[in-house]
This record gives structure tokens, sequence and C-alpha cells, in this order.
């Protein structure tokens, strides 16, 4: 693979998946699947998530992309409406080429339509979020080192974050223990994240965003670009995809928090600035001519 086809430092290919996913992505855009994380992918991780907003060289990416492939994805556990106010994915000049599927797929924004489709609230989580004040506050008195944890209420989850605590992971060790100990109480499914521990209605995964998005577009080619373990269900749908020579790639945007998923990558990006900058080349590429263009 040459250093003309990824020019960028912030962009590694390391599998032939990279190479071939590429290639049919330029060849046949309107025929291809890419679905995309938000926090973390996208977006910088931020000390409080109400603060995260995609990099603007990604947004720029999206919406050329938007226009000629045949699905953009925003697969993500967020909610679809903080989503596209964080976003502003809605607002976009291609917006109608876009989807956003919120709370791991329980919640469905799509471009083409404006529609927002979401289940009501279940009344577990309600519950949840009742509890989880006492829970902090009882491991705070017992000296746990949990000083600065946050709440956030998705509607349909609940998420725990600790990344505001002077010792992050100590503070999520101290705190996971009850917390899943709730969930099993509740129904409710357990997701950890980086510095955050999120207890779900749901129990749909990324994989199953994926899985739905293939059976409805039959594509050519398929990517998912995430970076945390709450992504893992939707590259394992890629691989699963591609299980009969089928051209899909797993990019992933490397962090230090979660260097394990350097394994797992197609694609390794330097975070999201390397995400920004592996999307644009495939926009570059598309404009400039797709296929023709390729070193």
């Amino acid at each position: 693979m040459s250093a003309q086809q990824f020019p960028n430092p912030l962009v590694q290919p390391r599998t032939d998946w990279a190479r071939r996913t590429r290639a049919e992505i330029l060849a046949s855009p309107g025929r291809s699947v890419l679905c995309l994380d938000f926090d973390g992918t996208l977006a910088p991780i931020v000390e409080h998530p109400e603060d995260a907003r995609p990099l603007p060289a990604a947004l720029d990416a999206v919406d050329a992309l938007a226009a000629r492939l045949g699905c953009i994805a925003v697969v993500t556990g967020r909610p679809v409406r903080t989503v596209l106010e964080l976003g502003g994915l809605d607002r976009l000049t291609n917006a109608r080429g876009l989807r956003v599927y919120g709370q791991y797929g329980a919640e469905r924004w799509d471009g083409a339509s404006g529609r927002v489709v979401a289940p009501d609230r279940p009344a577990s989580i309600g519950q949840a979020v009742e509890r989880i004040g006492a829970l902090v506050e009882g491991a705070a008195a017992a000296g746990e080192p949990v000083e600065g944890a946050r709440l956030e209420d998705k509607g349909l989850a609940v998420g725990v974050h600790t990344r505001s605590c002077a010792d992050p992971a100590a503070a999520l060790g101290a705190l996971e223990p009850g917390l899943r100990a709730l969930a099993d109480e509740l129904g409710l499914v357990v997701e950890p994240g980086r510095n955050v521990v999120e207890l779900r209605s749901s129990a749909l995964t990324k994989g199953d965003a994926v899985r739905g998005l293939v059976g409805e577009f039959e594509p050519t080619a398929l990517a998912f670009c995430g970076d945390d373990a709450g992504d893992i269900a939707g590259f394992d749908a890629v691989r699963a995809w591609r299980g009969e020579g089928r051209p899909g790639a797993v990019v992933v945007s490397g962090s230090v928090e979660v260097p394990v998923l350097a394994e797992r990558a197609d694609v390794l990006c330097a975070g999201p600035a390397g995400i920004a900058a592996w999307l644009g080349s495939l926009a570059d590429r598309l404009a400039a001519g797709g296929p023709s263009s390729i070193g």
C-alpha cells in the first residue's frame, strides 16, 4: 500500500482490508455504507459530555460524503436529539443522506424525512436516576474517591461519568460494583466505556444497527469507525459481513485509554483528528474522480 494512497501520518492502514474497502468505496460510492460513532470518533472526548462537538474537518467530510455514499449513519450511545443538537448534522447541506441511530439504535433519525423515532422512557431508568445519587453519596461517605462523579440522564439510559474525578479509574472501580448490582435489580444492561458506566434499558448493540443497514442497503463496501468498547459489536458485525470476502473495514479512533482496540483495526487513526483525515481523504478522492485517482 503506497504512501501516496494514505499520505496523512494520522492515518495508518494496517491490513489489506483497508485497501480493498477504500478502493470499493471509491469505485461504487453509491453502494457503500459508512457508520460512525460520535464521542471519541467524530468529536474529541471532553470532561463534560454536553461540551462535545465534532471537529469541523470531520463535519465537512461527512457533509461531502453524504452526497455520494449510499448511507452515512452515526451510531451512538447518545440520544438522537442530543447528537443533532451538538453535531448540527440536521443542518448540513447534504443532511438528507444521513441517519442517526441513537442509544445503540433504540432511537432513530432519518435525514430524508427529518423525523425522530424513539420509544417512551421506561420506569426503570427513572428509578435508576433516583438511586444512583444515593449510591454515589454512600461511596463518598465510605471514603471512596468519587468526588466529581457526574450523572447523565439520557432518557432511555443513565450514565455515570468519572472523568472529572481526581482519579477517574479509581472512582469508576469504586462505583461499578454498585451500579452493576442496581442494573441487575432493575433489569438494565450495563455498558462500560471511557471513564463511564452506563445503565441502558435496551439490549440493542451497534452491531444490530450495522446488520440492519446491511439488510436494507445491500452494500458492496462497509466500514465502521469507533473508539470504545461499545463499538466492538459494530466492528464484529463488519468482520462477520466480510466473511465471504466482501470489502469491509474496522476504522479505529485510537486512544491511550482503550489501546486494546488498536489490535482490531484495519485502519488505525490518531483519534478524531485521524478520523477526520481519513474521511477527508475519501471525500477528496471522490471529488477528484474516485478510482482513477488511486495511486
